[in-house]
């Protein structure tokens, strides 16, 4: 007699046999029958996800004596994920685990320059840090590390030849860096598919090595050939489907994951006033997997470049306001600083 539970493992065992079929690897396989098999549930594992009525309140009276408890230590003693400008931790909680945010913004706004800000912000915390860059080759990033902490620009650091005082600073940014209680794991990753992407981050997690992930940027993504079979030209499908996995990474090993995002075509060409998150490229998928969605915006100047001046837009934030703020770019250093802080006018809270 045929069942509901038959019927879905028939059409599970059928969906497999077509990922055979298709020639999907191995890895993608695996990952797909443990992200299916996590929602059927049905094991003994399940009872961990009911909380009866008279626990939540024993649950919660411990949570309340934790955070009492924590409140008593020190910020960067805490291993919490907050933010490193003042302005950011004043409307956004820190991220929590298996959270998913989004730094979104058009070209050359300084979104990578966040990303790199914030991930080692976070090593100085003492967190494990896993920074997976598409695009920037090793030498350009190490180059902009190096400038951020020397205020050396670049272009002397490529030339190789420095005064002394210069060459004294280069020399005290390694044994500074490298006193720092946590730390970065770089994965250089131009042309790997998500799938390749989050089976490193699953073996980095369970060495130990990954509290939080930054992706930089997800649009750079290869596609894989599941993703080709599946979805053909369709890049908005793909992103999705890329966006799926990595959500499904960041619940599954409750790591929280910084992503970072272009902007569409009519996104680049909004001003920061009308920006909104669904100027984001495949906004729709990629939005609503994120519980803070954080935009970039800065005008163009009249000699052509852009100002310094960054308008942050926070729209959506599923723990705290949704509002918006002007921080600081230097680029010629790849850092931001915050500007005296107050919310521009007309945000909605």
């Amino acid at each position: 007699m045929s069942t509901p539970e038959n019927a879905v493992l028939m059409a599970l065992a059928q969906e497999t046999m077509r990922r055979c079929y298709a020639e999907e690897d191995a890895i993608s396989i695996r990952q797909w029958m443990e992200e299916q098999l996590r929602h059927m549930g049905g094991s003994a594992e399940d009872d961990d996800a009911i909380l009866t009525w008279q626990e939540s309140f024993d649950y919660y009276d411990a949570l309340l004596e934790k955070r009492l408890q924590d409140s008593a230590v020190p910020v960067v003693d805490r291993k919490v994920l907050d933010w490193k400008w003042p302005s950011w931790n004043q409307n956004i909680d820190p991220l929590e685990p298996g959270l998913l945010a989004v730094v979104a913004a058009p070209d050359g706004q300084g979104k990578t320059i966040y990303a790199e800000c914030l991930s080692e912000h976070w090593a100085r915390r003492k967190h494990h840090v896993v920074f997976v860059h598409y695009e920037l080759n090793r030498a350009v990033m190490m180059d902009r590390r190096m400038a951020r902490h020397t205020s050396i620009p670049r272009r002397t650091l490529r030339r190789g030849v420095f005064t002394p005082e210069e060459r004294e600073l280069i020399d005290h940014v390694r044994p500074t860096l490298l006193a720092w209680d946590g730390l970065i794991t770089y994965v250089h990753a131009p042309g790997w598919s998500m799938e390749r992407t989050t089976e490193r981050l699953r073996q980095l997690k369970g060495d130990g090595l990954c509290d939080v992930v930054l992706i930089d940027y997800l649009e750079k993504t290869a596609a894989s050939r599941r993703q080709i079979q599946l979805f053909g030209a369709s890049h908005f499908q793909r992103e999705a489907d890329n966006v799926e996995q990595l959500k499904n990474f960041a619940e599954s090993t409750e790591t929280p994951v910084l992503m970072v995002a272009q902007m569409s075509k009519e996104g680049k060409s909004s001003s920061s006033e009308a920006m909104d998150r669904t100027g984001i490229r495949g906004a729709g998928e990629k939005t609503e997997k994120a519980n803070i969605v954080v935009l970039l915006h800065r005008d163009k100047t009249k000699e052509g470049g852009y100002s310094n001046t960054i308008d942050v837009k926070i729209d959506k934030n599923t723990l705290g306001p949704l509002t918006a703020f002007q921080q600081q770019l230097e680029p010629e250093f790849f850092r931001v600083a915050d500007i005296t802080y107050s919310p521009l006018p007309g945000i909605r809270r």
